[in-house]
């Protein structure tokens, strides 16, 4: 069956007035020229968080359907607070350019070290001053592409 984004937009009203009516977040959607972006919106001043984009139809309303599913569980394990750091899968997909806990971007790095293939860098968060380190782990190396005329790129 084709999903529509009335049938999208009317399921996240209901939701929004619904189960997730006491919850620290609202669902959002919205169309754009690459399809839909699902987001969750905050109640307070954490800034939305983009769940999925650039996504089809289908796929923003699988993503509605596990916000629903995952608020439920939520709610019913934890309640209806916000958890204090996004979870790990969230900050990676961000590529750790937020503060896991407020969502900012004015984040400080730190000095870097290594060990064993892996290297941490400490960071520390301007805003809500939380510290935490990123790790990074070796997968390979690249050669540089050498030129016609010598130089390296």
């Amino acid at each position: 069956m084709k999903v529509t984004e009335k049938q999208l937009k009317a399921r996240c009203t209901d939701l929004n007035l619904g189960p997730l009516k006491d919850t620290a977040f609202g669902l959002k959607i919205e169309r754009t020229s690459r399809g839909y972006t699902c987001s969750l919106v905050y109640r307070d001043s954490t800034p939305p968080e983009i769940l999925i984009a650039d996504a089809s139809a289908s796929e923003a309303d699988a993503c509605i359907s596990g916000v629903a599913t995952t608020s439920t569980v939520y709610k019913a394990i934890q309640g209806t607070i916000k958890p204090e750091f996004v979870p790990q899968e969230v900050f990676v997909k961000q590529h750790g350019e937020r503060c896991p806990k407020c969502g900012s971007r004015d984040i400080n790095p730190g000095h870097i070290t290594s060990a064993k293939g892996e290297l941490e860098q400490w960071h520390t968060c301007g805003r809500c001053a939380t510290a935490w380190h990123n790790l990074y782990r070796l997968t390979g190396y690249e050669l540089p592409v050498v030129m016609e005329d010598g130089a390296a790129s």
